[in-house]
């Protein structure tokens, strides 16, 4: 069977824009990169399954309790990294509780031998941790400080700059501020104003410094502050001392009584970024061998139904602003290549029949974009792309739309498991992907794909 491709397609009903987003500056070297995060995290998982098998061990347990309690423990450390140390005290209790009951011949309530690897389990992991941040204390007083500016030259930027550099054992020494207008000298002992915060960024690329430190509020925009985020420096903001964000600082927060909040990283510096792509080429590769069938199935459909052509390329709007032809099993009829750019929603007599009408309805009609998810213009989890008029058009209208395509777009979305599809708000749709943006994780990506199939299977599409 001939598989034509055409360009004539239509607009999607249900596809959401993006708009075009200035690139942002390059970063500079700076050591902060996944790899760290995860050279970390399996530093953690390695500590976490050796206080295990430590825990298990006393207890006599078999092999398999054993390795189904570690791979139980591991899992649940990476659908929740963000559990402290009593969350996962008491996740211990329960994953060997779970284990004993699982693993036993007969199911019965759990034994002793449970509670007792639960609590070794607790009390190494105390140990370690204990061990863990009084090296770190140690370690951080022995090595040289980091290099900080203060992003103000007010009287609470003033007393923070006296107190870091009075209590070297912090590891942060700030070099200077940054404030309105530049001048020969701050009045923090002297500390001089290397930049105005319009000028900050470009301070930075140039500087060793690794810290920029926030304080009180600053007048600088949002766009300067993502600027300086992209050279690499790790950001803090130190709320002044009548600011309400005071009141909402975690306990152990606080450096000589000033609060600490870091802020959030790019999703491309978080641990298991680097693990969502190897996950999206592996899952897209097997998906396309094992819906092959499916999928010549669809096409000899669309074949037989409305003649040649039945894959279309359309223009759509990536990560970065570039854009990328993505592909699609044809479901409507062919229109003027202006209205399949300009037109935002369809009618259902523009449907090719009903082929096209159950194909849309099921969402098979995507099946052609897991070639865009392996050729690394798409993954399998992120913002819908959108069609560069659109794009420029609602990145005119809707507050924080360019922000949208700071990752990869995607098949599936966060708003697009919320029902924001076809002609729906999208002021809900930016910010939906925008808060995706803002806390992605790898189980944040699961839940999405876990709830993409059961619209699917409800035929909601996704």
């Amino acid at each position: 069977m001939t598989v034509a491709v055409g360009t004539s397609e239509p607009t999607e009903d249900f596809l959401d824009s993006e708009p075009a987003m200035a690139p942002e500056a390059p970063a500079s070297p700076r050591p902060d990169f996944p790899l760290r995060d995860l050279t970390r995290r399996a530093a953690h998982l390695g500590l976490l399954t050796a206080c295990l098998l430590a825990a298990t061990t006393v207890t006599g347990w078999r092999l398999t309790n054993v390795a189904a309690a570690v791979a139980i423990a591991i899992a649940l450390h990476v659908l929740l990294p963000r559990a402290r140390f009593t969350g996962w005290a008491m996740a211990a209790l329960c994953t060997l509780s779970l284990e004993a009951w699982l693993c036993s011949p007969v199911p019965a309530p759990p034994s002793a031998a449970w509670l007792l690897a639960g609590l070794s389990y607790a009390a190494l992991m105390a140990l370690a941790h204990g061990a863990g941040r009084a090296w770190r204390h140690v370690a951080a007083r022995r090595r040289a400080p980091r290099k900080a500016v203060i992003l103000s030259t007010g009287e609470h930027g003033v007393r923070l700059a006296r107190t870091l550099l009075q209590h070297p054992e912090h590891g942060i020494e700030p070099i200077g501020l940054v404030g309105a207008s530049a001048s020969a000298h701050g009045p923090a002992d002297d500390l001089p104003v290397l930049a105005t915060y319009s000028t900050c960024a470009q301070m930075l690329r140039r500087s060793a410094v690794s810290v920029v430190i926030l304080a009180g509020q600053p007048p600088i925009s949002r766009a300067v502050l993502q600027e300086i985020r992209a050279t690499g420096c790790q950001i803090m903001l130190a709320p002044g001392p009548d600011d309400l964000v005071q009141d909402f600082v975690a306990p152990g927060r606080q450096l000589q009584s000033f609060p600490l909040v870091d802020m959030v990283p790019p999703a491309q510096r978080r641990p298991y970024w680097m693990a969502k792509r190897v996950c999206d080429v592996t899952l897209a590769l097997l998906a396309l061998l094992a819906l092959a069938p499916v999928l010549g199935i669809c096409l000899l459909g669309v074949r037989l139904e409305g003649g040649p052509g039945v894959l279309f390329r359309q223009r759509r709007v990536g990560m970065g602003g570039r854009c990328f032809d993505m592909l699609k099993i044809r479901t409507l009829k062919p229109a003027s290549a202006r209205d399949s750019a300009t037109q935002w929603t369809v009618s259902q007599s523009r449907l090719s029949g009903p082929i096209g009408g159950f194909l849309r309805k099921t969402s098979l009609d995507e099946l052609p974009q897991l070639w865009n998810v392996v050729t690394g213009d798409m993954s399998i989890v992120g913002p819908r792309p959108e069609r560069p008029y659109f794009v420029q058009q609602f990145s005119k209208t809707v507050e924080r739309y360019d922000r949208r395509h700071r990752v990869p777009v995607g098949i599936t979305g966060w708003a697009q498991v919320h029902g924001l599809r076809g002609d729906t708000s999208i002021e809900e749709r930016a910010r939906l992907d925008n808060h995706y943006i803002d806390t992605w994780s790898f189980g944040l990506d699961v839940k999405i794909a876990l709830k993409t199939i059961g619209c699917v299977l409800r035929l909601g599409g996704a």
